[in-house]
C-alpha cells in the first residue's frame, strides 16, 4: 500500500513561548502585526484562497503529471516582508483547499495525476521582492509560483507560472471617482460618445476596476478601456510538451532519459525538435497591445493619442512602487503620447489633472540626462544582470553586450545578487554599468551614492550615440520594447548593407573609398557637457574591421609593424597596472632568507599579556 509523501510543517517557535498563555487569540488575527497591510479583512478573503487553489487544481495539476515524488503539484507562496507573519496560515489554507478540490475532482473524474500537494514558502528573495523568485522555487522543483503583495513589477516569467495575488482592498468610493472624471471630460467635450478612455491602477485596486468602468459606462463613456495583468503562455507550451514526450519535467523533449512515451508514438527527432523551437517561439510571444505601468492594454501603441488615460492610486512622490512614475514617461513619451494623463487618488478623493508638476518628472528626467552624458566617457562598461526569471532577459544581454563591443569599448558582465554601493565599488575599473531588471527596479533609488552611473539599455544607446536624447522617451524600462527596437535596426541594417554592396557594384572602386573615408569619421571627438572638453570616442569595432580589411588587401611588409602580431591590451588589466597598491605579492628570490622568530602574543589591544 503506498504511503502519504512527508508534509511539511511549519512551526517558527512561537509555539513554545505561547504555550502557558491563558489567552487563546483568534487564528485570523493572531499573527497580523500593526504594519501589515490586511488590516481587519479576513484571511481568507484578502488572499483570495479560494480562487488560486480553484486556478491551480484547473491549470496546474493537469500538467503535472507523471511525477516520481508522489506529490500532484508544488506550489512555492513568495510573500513580502510585512505579509511574512500570515505566510504559515495562507500555506496551510491553501494545501488544505487543492487538496480538497482535487480529491472532489478525482472522485468525478478519472484522473491520471494523484497525490497530495505541497505548498512550502520562500525565504529571501534572490534579487527584488517585486520579481517572481524562480532560482528559490526550482529549489524544491516548484509547478507554479504564486506571489503576494501589492508591489509586483507583473513581469512575464521565463520558466515557472505565476499567480498574482495583491489583496483584496476595500474601496468603495469608485462612484466619487467615477464623478469627478466624467465632470473633468465635460468640461473640454460635450458629447462623451466620441471620447475613449484608459483605466489603470495600483496594484491593491486592481479588484475595484471593474467596477469603476462599469460605472463609466452607465454614465455614459461607452468607449473605456481596463488594464489588465500580462498573462504569461508557459501553460500552454508546457502543455504542448507534455503531450509530445508524456514527461513535462524534460526540458529536452523528445526520447530523453526521462521520457516515458512508447516509440511508435512519437515522430522523427527532427520533427520533435521542430515542434519543440515552436513550443519556445510561443512562450516569448506577447499578446498584441501594449505595456503601461506594468499592464497590458488591447491597443497599439500608436491609438494611444486618441485616449485619456486615469491612474488609480497613491500620486505622490512618496509611493513605494515606480508604477505611477513609468506611466507618467510612458504616456508623455512623444511616441505614445496620450490624449491627457490623469490621475485620481483613492485617499485623498482627489483628481488631478497635471500630475507631472506634482511628481517632478522634470528633476528625474534632467538627472538621467546628466548620468547618459556621464557613460559617454566611459571606456570600460559592466552589464549588471538584475534579474534571472524575466522572460527574454537573456535577448537583453546579449544586444546590450553587441551594442557596447561594436562600439569599441569592453565589456564585462556581473552577476552580484542583490545590488548595494560596496559590491560595485569592488569593480573600480568600470566606468559604468547597464542595469537588466525589471521596470519596477531600472533605476535605483539610491543611485546618488554609487560612484558611477548606472543607467538603462535604452540610456546606454543614446550614450553611444545610436539614439538621441528624447526626454520621457529615454527612459523607457520595458524589454519588450528594446527589443522590438533592436530588432527592427538588424533589419534596417540588412536592407542598408545589401543595398551598398549592390551599389559598391555598380559605380566602382572610386565610390568604395569614400564610403571608407566616411566609415573613419566614427572615431571623431565628442564635446562632453560633464567635463566642458572634447573627448576622443573609442575606435569601433566596424572601423577596426575596415582597417584590418585594408591591411589584407595591402602589402604588409610596407605597413608599420610589417604585420608582425601586436600584443593584446586589456582595459581592466590597464587599470590594475596603475594602482599603487595591488595586494600581496610574493618576492620570491628578490628577499633574503631569514629564519622564522617568534612575534608578540596576546590580544589585539594589549600584546605581551
Amino acid at each position: 500500500m503506498a504511503t502519504a509523501p512527508p508534509r511539511l510543517h511549519f512551526d517558527d517557535g512561537s509555539r513554545v513561548m505561547t504555550e502557558n498563555e491563558a489567552v487563546i487569540t483568534s487564528a485570523n488575527t493572531s499573527n497580523r502585526g500593526p504594519s501589515n497591510p490586511r488590516g481587519e479583512t479576513p484571511l481568507e478573503r484578502y488572499y483570495e484562497i479560494e480562487r488560486i487553489s480553484t486556478q491551480i487544481v484547473a491549470e496546474i495539476i493537469p500538467v503535472c503529471i507523471n511525477r516520481e515524488d508522489g506529490f500532484c503539484c508544488k506550489v512555492a507562496l513568495q510573500f513580502p516582508d510585512e505579509l511574512l507573519p500570515d505566510a504559515s496560515e495562507v500555506a496551510w489554507l491553501i494545501e488544505y483547499s487543492i487538496e480538497e478540490k482535487h480529491a472532489s475532482k478525482n472522485d468525478k473524474e478519472e484522473e491520471s495525476n494523484s497525490g497530495f500537494p505541497l505548498v512550502f514558502v520562500l525565504g529571501d528573495t534572490t534579487y527584488a521582492s517585486c520579481c517572481p523568485d524562480e532560482i528559490g522555487a526550482h529549489h524544491l522543483s516548484a509547478d507554479v509560483i504564486v506571489h503576494f503583495g501589492q508591489y509586483a513589477c507583473l513581469s512575464l516569467s521565463e520558466t515557472l507560472p505565476v499567480i498574482y495575488c495583491f489583496g483584496v482592498q476595500e474601496w468603495n468610493g469608485y462612484e466619487k471617482c467615477c464623478t469627478a472624471i466624467m465632470n473633468q471630460i465635460k468640461e473640454t467635450k460635450e458629447c462623451l460618445d466620441d471620447e475613449k478612455v484608459i483605466l489603470v491602477c495600483e496594484r491593491r485596486y486592481n479588484h475595484n476596476l471593474e467596477k469603476l468602468a462599469e460605472t463609466m459606462k452607465q454614465n455614459g463613456l461607452e468607449n473605456v478601456l481596463v488594464g489588465s495583468i500580462p498573462v504569461s503562455k508557459i501553460l500552454g507550451a508546457r502543455s504542448q510538451r507534455t503531450q509530445i514526450c508524456g514527461q513535462n519535467k524534460n526540458e529536452d523533449c523528445c526520447r530523453g532519459d526521462r521520457c516515458d512515451a512508447p516509440e511508435e508514438e512519437t515522430s522523427a527527432n527532427n520533427e520533435v525538435d521542430s515542434i519543440s523551437v515552436d513550443v519556445h517561439e510561443e512562450v516569448s510571444t506577447t499578446p498584441d497591445g501594449c505595456i503601461i505601468g506594468g499592464l497590458h492594454v488591447p491597443i497599439l501603441q500608436f491609438e494611444l493619442s486618441q485616449y485619456y488615460l486615469i491612474y488609480i492610486g497613491d500620486d505622490s512622490g512618496d509611493a513605494k512602487s515606480r508604477q505611477f512614475l513609468n506611466t507618467l514617461l510612458k504616456c508623455t513619451s512623444p511616441e505614445s503620447e496620450t490624449k491627457a494623463c490623469w490621475s485620481y487618488n483613492p485617499l485623498t478623493e482627489q483628481l488631478s489633472t497635471d500630475p507631472i508638476s506634482n511628481l517632478g518628472v522634470s528633476r528625474f528626467l534632467n538627472r538621467r540626462f546628466f548620468l547618459t552624458e556621464k557613460a559617454k566617457m566611459a571606456n570600460v562598461i559592466g552589464i549588471l544582470v538584475g534579474t534571472l526569471s524575466q522572460d527574454r532577459f537573456r535577448s537583453v544581454i546579449a544586444s546590450v553586450r553587441r551594442k557596447i563591443e561594436e562600439s569599441g569599448r569592453s565589456c564585462y558582465t556581473f552577476v552580484v545578487g542583490k545590488i548595494n554601493v560596496a559590491k560595485l565599488a569592488n569593480f573600480a575599473e568600470v566606468e559604468c554599468f547597464v542595469l537588466i531588471a525589471c521596470g519596477e527596479t531600472s533605476v535605483l533609488r539610491d543611485e546618488r551614492e554609487f560612484h558611477v552611473p548606472v543607467i538603462t539599455p535604452t540610456e546606454l544607446e543614446i550614450s553611444l550615440g545610436e539614439k538621441v536624447w528624447g526626454g520621457s522617451a529615454s527612459c523607457n524600462t520595458n524589454f519588450e520594447d528594446f527589443l522590438k527596437n533592436v530588432e527592427e535596426e538588424g533589419s534596417t541594417e540588412g536592407t542598408n548593407s545589401t543595398s551598398m554592396r549592390l551599389d559598391n557594384i555598380k559605380v566602382g572602386s572610386g565610390d568604395e573609398k569614400q564610403s571608407g573615408d566616411e566609415d573613419s569619421e566614427d572615431d571623431e571627438p565628442f564635446y562632453s557637457m560633464i567635463s566642458g572638453t572634447y573627448i576622443s570616442k573609442p575606435v569601433s569595432l566596424k572601423s577596426q574591421k575596415q582597417k584590418q580589411q585594408d591591411m589584407n588587401d595591402a602589402n604588409l611588409e610596407e605597413k608599420p609593424g610589417k604585420g608582425q602580431m601586436t600584443e593584446y591590451k586589456s582595459a581592466a588589466s590597464e587599470f590594475w597596472k596603475k594602482r599603487e597598491y595591488k595586494g600581496l605579492e610574493a618576492q620570491i628570490g628578490k628577499d633574503e632568507a631569514m629564519a622564522a622568530t617568534k612575534g608578540q602574543t596576546g590580544i589585539a589591544s594589549d600584546y605581551g599579556k
